[in-house]
């Protein structure tokens, strides 16, 4: 009888053990209209670990580097942050606790650069400068 129990509890741990959560981080990138931002950089620290968003903007890191640059756990009950960078985005960051397990982070949302062109206080009307001798300097016609 004993040795019956002894498997039966057996089996109930052994398909706990095959549910355990493997420890990793999931994120995604998307610009202000809620779009997928394809080829984000994405940085861990601490973990030494940069990574590329997939086309659909998601990433997952399941892994740290060490000083040797060898792939190590996630460490469990640590507080991370993540930086994004892209060109033609503003740079962004985000911390959070990882605890253990599956860790989702909300969206992280990255703003378009914009260029401002102001106008300055020269004038550079073509009439202003009826004069238009030639420049000192070389000619490269027939020299």
């Amino acid at each position: 009888m004993s040795s019956f129990r002894s498997l039966a509890l057996l089996a109930l741990l052994v398909p706990g053990v095959a549910w355990a959560k493997k420890p990793v981080i999931y994120g995604s990138v998307v610009n202000r209209n809620g779009d997928a931002v394809a080829r984000v950089n994405v940085k861990l620290s601490p973990g030494n670990v940069e990574i590329i968003t997939d086309e659909s903007g998601k990433f997952s890191i399941d892994y740290l580097r060490d000083e040797e640059g060898n792939r190590v756990k996630l460490s469990k009950r640590t507080d991370y942050e993540i930086e994004l960078f892209k060109v033609g985005y503003h740079a962004s960051s985000m911390k959070f606790y990882f605890k253990r397990g599956e860790l989702f982070l909300e969206p992280a949302t990255l703003k378009e650069d914009t260029i401002s062109v102001k106008g300055g206080q020269d004038n550079i009307d073509p009439g202003q400068y009826p004069d238009r001798a030639q420049s000192s300097g070389g000619s490269y016609e027939g020299e």
